[in-house]
């Protein structure tokens, strides 16, 4: 499939950045059992809906994606990079829920084991865990306060869902002024088009997408 962004020849080259400089961070998106574990969540949705294989797609992707996210998650570690990581979750003394959450029970209460972390894809101690019920890292959440403490100017992004949290929080990204890098491998979308799709159709303005590679090498001053 050709996807065609003419609107990309409108806009000006994505500016130079350079992560070696420090002042960045990396947001792990909604990586935990409701969304990572077919178990849990989104494959327990799935089946109760007796609509099990529509999922195939999804978690052929995370077969790939989870060792890479690894890969991403240790490198930045190694360089100091500071970690945050969210969740599709409530607990008893955050905000109230998200008409979206409510409307596709496309979360969990933060006292359910679907809250819980993988043990190798871990917050580490004095990471941030943002617990939200919104799409977007940054909508009704302290993700830009938070950012904020850090002195964080520019961010890595990974997770999922690509065609919802990952875009989302990349253009309320990019809106508010950080420079973003979209880890595209280590992403996973509801489909494979979809994948393709928006990795395409993300790139512009304070937006550029980059493999684990690539990203790792922007952080060591090797590429831009």
């Amino acid at each position: 499939m050709r996807i065609r962004v003419p609107f990309k020849n409108l806009a000006g080259p994505v500016p130079a950045v350079r992560l070696s400089a420090g002042g960045t961070a990396l947001l792990v998106v909604d990586c935990h059992r409701f969304t990572m574990s077919r178990d849990s969540g989104y494959g327990r949705l799935a089946r109760e809906r007796g609509i099990a294989r529509e999922l195939d797609e999804y978690y052929e992707q995370l077969v790939q994606v989870l060792p890479i996210l690894r890969r991403l998650l240790g490198g930045c570690r190694e360089r100091a990079v500071p970690v945050v990581f969210t969740r599709l979750a409530r607990g008893v003394d955050d905000a109230g829920l998200a008409a979206q959450a409510a409307a596709t029970g496309f979360w969990t209460d933060l006292s359910s084991p679907d809250a819980g972390f993988l043990p190798d894809l871990s917050p580490q101690a004095g990471e941030a865990v943002i617990n939200k019920t919104t799409t977007s890292a940054f909508a009704a959440t302290g993700m830009h306060a938070t950012l904020g403490d850090l002195n964080i100017r520019h961010v890595l992004i990974a997770g999922v869902l690509a065609n919802g949290a990952i875009e989302l929080s990349a253009r309320a990204a990019a809106d508010l002024g950080y420079h973003v890098v979209v880890v595209s491998d280590a992403c996973a979308a509801e489909t494979w088009t979809l994948h393709a799709l928006v990795m395409t159709t993300l790139v512009g303005g304070l937006i550029r997408v980059r493999t684990v590679e690539g990203a790792l090498e922007m952080l060591d001053g090797t590429r831009s």
